[in-house]
């Protein structure tokens, strides 16, 4: 009896904490109010800009839910909301440029060395993606969840809405 009451009681301790691992739960679908996310790619106009791209997420007008955090190719992304438009949440992403990863000092003396910066360390993120895919971390009534995106779409830069077309000389 007491060799089953110690495996018994071994086994209900395991089961207990493999539900604590499980603390993303991922809903497949998107909620109703999300419409069809698209991106962007942009370059900037001098050397040193860099370039990236744009994650545009709607949602409809007086939805409940605040997104917050979005994984989309490999990165991890803050939403915020569009200043110009409170139904567009947008995650911006910039591309480490070549350049940039060329300013190193490498030299006998190691006093030559200083001012090297280390590598960013890229962040790994949860989430197993797939081309075209997003994981995003949203709130509703006080509640975190995270939701799938799929089949997101590119939009040239020519489509997208800019911000002050003024500032643009051609």
């Amino acid at each position: 009896m007491k060799p089953f009451l110690l495996s018994f009681s071994a086994l209900l301790v395991i089961f207990s904490f493999s539900n604590c691992a499980n603390g993303k739960q991922l809903q497949e679908n998107p909620p109703k109010v999300v419409q069809q996310p698209y991106y962007s790619t942009w370059t900037g106009g001098v050397k040193a800009a860099g370039s990236g791209f744009n994650l545009f997420i709607p949602v409809e007008k007086g939805s409940e839910i605040v997104l917050d955090t979005v994984y989309f190719r490999g990165k991890k992304g803050m939403l915020e909301k569009d200043p110009s438009n409170e139904n567009l949440y947008v995650a911006r992403f910039k591309t480490a440029s070549a350049e940039h990863d060329r300013d190193f000092v490498m030299h006998e003396d190691p006093r030559m060395e200083y001012g090297n910066k280390p590598p960013a360390i890229r962040e790994r993120i949860p989430f197993e993606l797939k081309e075209g895919e997003a994981v995003v971390h949203y709130t509703k009534n006080g509640k975190s969840k995270y939701f799938r995106l799929t089949d997101i779409q590119k939009k040239d830069s020519g489509d997208v809405k800019v911000k002050n077309p003024q500032n643009i000389q051609h």
